[in-house]
């Protein structure tokens, strides 16, 4: 137990149960960040950048995962891949995503066993990017949608890549050559 100032014992953290209050006013704040995010992405990214299309920045060895999946299996999935969103599929044309976010709030929140299938907690009504537009406008869509990322698809629907703030923000610092910057290894994955 930790001493606070004036030699007084300072109470145990205790956890608390997230009400759903707490988990819109987490929600605000989360989407807060994101918009700020959203900001800076924008502003670092060069002029070369910004003209340049989704398929050139989009990454495009992409996971997808049929709807028939079970929630257990898309969550070992995003685990092995280090992802936090999978594109769902039907017959290889999407049909929705899978987001970390649905797993907690919209499955394990509600009591919903893992054996359940992906097909039913998925967000169906997806908003995604074409390959030739520009990055520009890739950015403006998400932050209308306030999403930090848009799977991408060709004309048949079918997922060619998936397009994220990060991947913006990581390819532009490396393109204007500013990339490593100092303390960059503090957020390495350690690959090096």
């Amino acid at each position: 137990m930790r001493i606070a100032d004036g030699g007084r014992r300072a109470a145990k953290p205790t956890l608390q149960r997230i009400t759903s209050s707490k988990a819109e006013t987490i929600w605000t704040a989360a989407l807060a960040l994101l918009s700020a995010s959203m900001i800076v992405t924008s502003w670092a990214l060069s002029r070369r950048s910004a003209r340049r299309e989704v398929q050139d920045l989009m990454v495009g060895d992409v996971v997808a995962i049929d709807s028939s999946t079970t929630l257990m299996e898309a969550a070992e999935q995003m685990r092995k891949s280090n992802v936090g969103i999978l594109p769902v599929v039907e017959a290889g044309t999407l049909v929705g995503v899978i987001t970390d976010r649905d797993l907690v709030v919209r499955a394990l929140a509600e009591g919903v066993h893992p054996s359940s299938r992906v097909a039913e907690y998925a967000t169906r009504d997806v908003v995604c990017a074409r390959p030739t537009w520009d990055v520009h406008h890739a950015m403006q869509v998400m932050a209308a949608c306030q999403v930090g990322r848009l799977p991408v698809v060709d004309d048949e629907d079918r997922v060619v890549g998936i397009i994220t703030l990060s991947s913006l923000a990581l390819r532009s610092q490396a393109e204007d050559g500013r990339w490593p910057w100092p303390g960059s290894a503090l957020c390495s994955n350690g690959s090096e």
